[in-house]
């Protein structure tokens, strides 16, 4: 008889492994945990501690990441305890001279290593089959498997095959199994606590994927994150096989004997350059965004009248291509104007001062400009002489993010989404004559809503494409665009025409919830206590946007909401009840309600105060505090103030906890932290004082007037400084308040702290 194992070996030697495997206890507890990690993961979303998430409607793609994070975590650190425990088993059992002599002892490594990748592709298998089962018939939940699949393979199974990669090649060359389960231990906590997503091999950039937005934003940057991460762990167990010791010889003389065999040591170097290259040449991210950056400095010497754009969108590859021109009037002596760019969006050519004929033929005057290093800007150089000055640039590519989570733009095939600081239209550093006239054009798929600032008329339909034209006059230079699967809903609210564009999708919360019925009693509030909406002849905008931009964001005219506001879990009860719906604040469904009409009514409220009336900004001043304050007085009025009280009580615990800290008390210590520590401890501060510190002394100062009084001077305040600039000082003197009048604003809430919970238990009581 023919003896089949001579004519595959390699076959055979696999089969064995993988048979001797699946006799092990400790393998089928490995594949057995990993999968029930993966049932749990679907109520990750209920666990995140994150505010967006707690509450949050379960789709099949709300729920993906969970399984293939939990699974990934989970199955990561027991696959590594699997492989160490199998490669050492020939060493505790002293048996490694024995194979040496017998047979290839690297070649028997690696197919144990294969073999244990085998069972995490049925841990993966099992963990896909659990969840179609849990998710379809016990949570009703559908099950979309291209999604799910793809999130568990690149996700979990990537994990698992760089976890078995990395254990196998740590262990082979150190030889120590404590040592090497301490290095996988360090690797993988500093992965689960980067802030780098290059560095994240056990999870994905992102908590959730966008049931608005799908999966393409963050996709890419996990793709990107498994090509580095695969170029690595294959490299360490490269490394391993050449380090592994040989015939009991030590480290050094067992190198010399591997690397005969010069593929190995090819191969490492290889992976190595290519590992390098892909982690210099990242593509999305720029850490040098000037979104980080808060005090740029503006040349006041040169005044922006006028931009004119046209903008041509192509979501399939995810690309824009534009021209803009910019119209600036300038004292003589100045020679250049910085902008702000976005680094993946290549300059093609710019020009200056090209006679409106030729700028129209593209044959304008060529321009020099050099970037300026280090950041993402540019300076063009203009003529000194000269008063008036126009820019014409053209320039194309793909938007590059700040960081791999809460994006201020992408573009994708479901979605578009370019706040102004996404810098889709490059900005320049420049003030301001009176209003700035921003128009153009831009054209987009004709299947997605497209929503621009200001007036939009469709002009151009053909070939699949639509172009709209649209013009604005505004106090700032903030351009947006947003695109997407929308249906558009028009009101009147007051004095305002209200366009409110959202899903299809999430139509039955909208609905059940009467959405639109409070954005149009938030309007009317407050025409009724400010006055009137400060854009006549445009529609107030409100639109639905992703999750991977979590809150709200307001800018001329359009007030974007990201879609946790509008895509919450609801009980059967409050559907029957919804016409009479009161939030219950002790509740946690109560509670995430009254936060999101707040979160709403806060990005609306910037329609008057930041958008009409530009707030000066001097800590903690500025436009945020009434942004704050404007939604909890509607949130009283509408359901009183038991229900309102949350938030004050917010504001008081934020502003005390930081008046008790340590570095608030002993500023000057500020100094012995590291550089990074004492920025993001400033950046907190700078958010308790605007987002807590100032409402509270609103509180106080409408405490001191009286309501009606309070709010009779803040009308007359708008009206005078609308579409102007508003001091601190020019606020205290119309509000006929001094600076110390208001200073005991939070001393005075926590007198009435304790009296406030009391007073809201009793009515939570009733």
């Amino acid at each position: 008889m023919v003896d089949k194992s001579s004519f595959f070996p390699g076959f055979y030697l696999l089969f064995n492994e993988i048979r001797l495997l699946s006799r092990s206890k400790l393998t089928l507890t490995t594949v057995f945990l990993t999968a029930l990690a993966a049932v749990l993961g679907l109520n990750a979303i209920d666990y995140a501690n994150e505010y967006s998430l707690m509450g949050l409607a379960k789709t099949p793609l709300t729920v993906v990441l969970g399984p293939a994070q939990y699974a990934g975590m989970a199955g990561s650190l027991l696959f590594a305890v699997l492989t160490l425990m199998l490669l050492s088993r020939d060493r505790r059992q002293k048996s490694t001279v024995l194979l040496d002599t017998a047979r290839n002892h690297s070649r028997l490594l690696a197919f144990r290593t294969v073999a244990i990748l085998f069972y995490g592709i049925i841990a993966v298998m099992l963990g896909a089959l659990a969840l179609y089962v849990v998710q379809v018939f016990v949570l009703k939940i559908p099950f979309d498997p291209g999604v799910s699949l793809s999130a568990l393979l690149v996700i979990t199974l990537a994990g698992i095959f760089f976890t078995v990669l990395l254990c196998s090649g740590l262990y082979l060359a150190t030889e120590s199994l404590d040592l090497t389960f301490l290095m996988y231990c360090i690797l993988f906590f500093m992965s689960t606590g980067s802030q780098n997503y290059l560095f994240n091999w056990v999870q994905a950039p992102a908590l959730i994927y966008s049931d608005f937005g799908g999966i393409q934003p963050v996709f890419k940057l996990v793709l990107y994150n498994r090509l580095f991460w695969s170029f690595v762990s294959i490299g360490i167990f490269a490394v391993g096989l050449l380090c592994r010791r040989r015939y009991e010889l030590g480290l050094r003389k067992s190198l010399k004997l591997n690397a005969k065999q010069i593929q190995v040591p090819a191969l490492i170097l290889l992976l190595l350059s290519a590992s390098l290259l892909t982690y210099l040449n990242e593509p999305y991210i720029n850490p040098n965004d000037s979104v980080f950056e808060t005090e740029l400095t503006v040349d006041e010497k040169v005044k922006l009248i006028r931009v004119f754009s046209d903008v041509r969108f192509f979501p399939e590859d995810e690309r824009l291509s534009a021209r803009v021109l910019y119209e600036f009037e300038k004292e003589p002596g100045t020679e250049y104007i910085d902008f702000i760019t976005n680094p993946g969006l290549h300059i093609n050519a710019v020009a200056v001062n090209g006679a409106e004929e030729e700028i129209a033929g593209m044959a304008t005057l060529p321009a020099s400009f050099a970037k300026i290093k280090g950041t993402d800007r540019i300076r063009v150089e203009v003529p000194a002489k000269a008063r008036n000055v126009t820019v014409d640039m053209s320039y194309a590519g793909k938007i590059i993010y700040p960081s791999p989570v809460s994006f201020p733009g992408y573009i994708s095939e479901e979605s578009i989404y370019l706040l102004e600081n996404s810098h889709w239209i490059f900005e320049p550093l420049t003030a301001s004559k009176g209003l700035i006239e921003i128009a153009g054009f831009v054209t987009a798929p004709d299947d997605l809503v497209v929503i621009v600032p200001g007036k939009q008329t469709v002009v151009l339909e053909e070939q699949g494409r639509r172009t709209l034209k649209y013009s604005v006059l505004s106090n700032g230079f903030s351009p947006g665009v947003f695109a997407g699967d929308y249906e558009v809903k028009k009101m009147r609210a007051g004095s305002a025409e209200v366009e409110f564009y959202y899903s299809p999708k999430h139509r039955a919360y909208i609905e059940d919830l009467k959405i639109e019925k409070h954005i149009c009693n938030i309007v009317v509030y407050y025409e009724k206590n400010i006055g009137s909406y400060p854009y006549q002849e445009y529609p107030l905008k409100i639109v639905k946007t992703s999750i991977y931009k979590p809150g709200g964001h307001s800018t001329l005219n359009i007030v974007t909401v990201s879609e946790h506001v509008f895509n919450r879990e609801m009980d059967r009860e409050v559907r029957e009840r919804s016409d009479s719906f009161s939030p219950d604040p002790s509740s946690p469904k109560g509670e995430s309600f009254i936060q999101d009409i707040d979160l709403l009514a806060h990005e609306i409220a910037h329609q008057w105060w930041g958008t009409g009336v530009r707030v000066e900004e001097d800590s903690p001043w500025s436009s945020e505090g009434f942004a704050c304050y404007m939604p909890y007085k509607y949130i009283t009025e509408e359901f009183g103030p038991g229900t309102s009280a949350i938030i004050p009580e917010m504001w008081r615990k934020r502003v005390n906890s930081l008046e008790k800290s340590y570095y608030y008390t002993n500023p000057g210590m500020l100094e012995n932290l590291p550089e990074k520590q004492r920025q993001i401890y400033e950046m907190q501060t700078l958010k308790t004082e605007l987002y807590g510190q100032m409402p509270l002394q609103l509180m106080r100062a409408e405490e001191l007037l009286g309501e009606d009084l309070f709010f009779a001077r803040l009308s007359e305040i708008y009206a005078e400084y609308k579409f102007k600039s508003l001091s601190y000082e020019e606020f205290l003197s119309s509000m006929e308040l001094s600076e110390d009048d208001l200073a005991g604003a939070t001393r005075a809430g926590a007198e009435k702290e304790t009296r406030g919970i009391t007073e809201k238990e009793a009515f939570l009581d009733e």
